[in-house]
């Protein structure tokens, strides 16, 4: 029931404002609603919802309702706390290498309910990565300032964003394609089915969605634009419970998982063995969230069996079973070749705090 009515209250206030691109801003009849921040919550505003000729008690019933939406939405994103654990691969390696690069956040229409987007930004911070994270409207800005960043000093780029936020990510993406820089990582977060195609400069792109999502804010499967040749992996959510599109952003162990991928950008080369087959996964209620980067072409031995293939690359059965529609007790073929998700495996181990973070934490 709490669920139901998060989402209820989301979608309204998705169904009730659209960004307007021109200006940057919000409308509603030539209203406007101010940005709400996570720790703003003391200045809440609400200036001129409505027409002047609005009676002033609407004015007050409506302050009300909003206030209570925002208030209700933020007792009831905290489920993603109780979410189980999952350790990243890898994790407990030892410092080889220095972590570097940018990091580019972006929360979605409600941004004070969307603080699991701040809690990643502080993780990737003090891992030793430079992370900020914004407003949804704010990403032309932010773009314009990497484009600038990366110029005077060049570094891997990772833009992350949730819900509206995720279609301001690819935006970001498109934003420096146009100016030939490349994007090392591209992350979304249940972004609208209106987001655009995912452009060539994108290396990596990983999508946590919902195709169950009936909301306006998400359900997004987006696809790979024209000359896109990157690493692909969409991720469904719809069959997990406990998972809905205003908790997404807050389960620390997606959160492990990017903080490893973010902080071995630099040592990883996206240019990887084998050709970069597109993965698409809809994770199974009993499953984990494995952040697969793309999928590995490789041949079966005679005598093979789907489980030996699962055991000799490392793999859940159940995803070897869907990535190449065949049950998980079929026999293989000598040769016949078959798609194996993987991840992109990094040149050395990098720290899991660089000096710069210790020098102030």
């Amino acid at each position: 029931m709490p669920s139901r009515l998060l989402n209820s209250t989301h979608c309204y206030w998705h169904w009730r404002f659209v960004e307007n691109q021109d200006s940057g801003g919000l409308n509603l009849a030539n209203s406007s609603l101010q940005p709400i921040g996570r720790r703003s919550a003391r200045g809440l505003q609400v200036n001129r919802l409505f027409p002047a000729s609005f009676a002033k008690r609407s004015m007050r019933m409506f302050q009300a309702k909003h206030i209570a939406g925002v208030l209700i939405a933020i007792c009831l994103a905290s489920t993603g706390e109780t979410a189980p654990r999952l350790e990243p691969p890898d994790a407990a390696k030892k410092v080889t290498v220095q972590p570097r690069g940018r990091a580019y956040l972006f929360r979605g229409f409600i941004g004070l309910t969307d603080w699991g987007m701040d809690e990643l930004t502080d993780r990737i911070n003090r891992a030793g990565v430079t992370a900020d994270v914004s407003s949804y409207l704010m990403w032309r800005g932010v773009a314009d300032q990497a484009i600038s960043d990366y110029r005077r000093d060049p570094e891997p780029i990772t833009i992350i964003g949730h819900s509206l936020g995720g279609d301001a990510a690819v935006k970001f993406a498109e934003r420096l394609d146009a100016a030939s820089i490349p994007v090392s990582l591209l992350v979304t977060y249940d972004p609208t089915r209106f987001a655009d195609n995912l452009s060539p400069n994108v290396e990596r792109y990983i999508n946590l969605y919902q195709s169950s999502n009936i909301l306006v804010g998400g359900g997004g499967d987006i696809v790979q634009g024209r000359g896109f040749h990157g690493h692909y992996a969409s991720f469904d959510l719809k069959d997990l419970h406990g998972i809905y599109h205003t908790n997404m952003e807050k389960f620390g162990n997606i959160h492990d998982q990017l903080v490893s991928k973010i902080t071995a950008l630099a040592a990883t080369p996206a240019s990887a063995e084998g050709e970069a087959i597109p993965l698409r996964i809809d994770i199974p209620s009993t499953g984990s969230i494995e952040l697969w980067d793309s999928g590995l072409r490789v041949s079966a031995h005679a005598g093979g069996t789907l489980q030996n293939l699962a055991a000799t690359y490392h793999v859940p059965l159940w995803a070897l079973s869907q990535v190449n529609n065949l049950s998980e007790g079929a026999a293989l073929t000598k040769g016949e070749r078959f798609t194996v998700p993987r991840y992109l495996i990094s040149m050395a181990a990098p720290s899991s705090v660089s000096a710069r973070c210790a020098s102030r934490c």
